[in-house]
């Protein structure tokens, strides 16, 4: 039986990338970079398409929380 939830850290990266409000958007990525750190505690495979995922995201949102989110602070 698989468990649902190493997916969930993709709805709340979804959540902040689509994120309209600046106000919200720190939130939201904060929420997101969590989600990733509690799946990377569990077991997965280095270099697997989920790990290569969890790393583009990562990137992104770094990139998302310095010249998005950074502005409404």
């Amino acid at each position: 039986m698989s468990d649902p939830e190493p997916h969930s850290w993709r709805t709340a990266y979804r959540l902040a990338v689509l994120e309209p409000d600046p106000a919200k958007m720190r939130n939201r990525i904060d929420a997101a970079l969590r989600a990733i750190e509690e799946r990377l505690r569990q077991p997965i495979e280095i270099g697997s398409p989920e790990h290569k995922e969890i790393e583009n995201a990562k990137e992104a949102l770094a990139i998302l929380k310095t010249e998005r989110a950074g502005r409404s602070v």
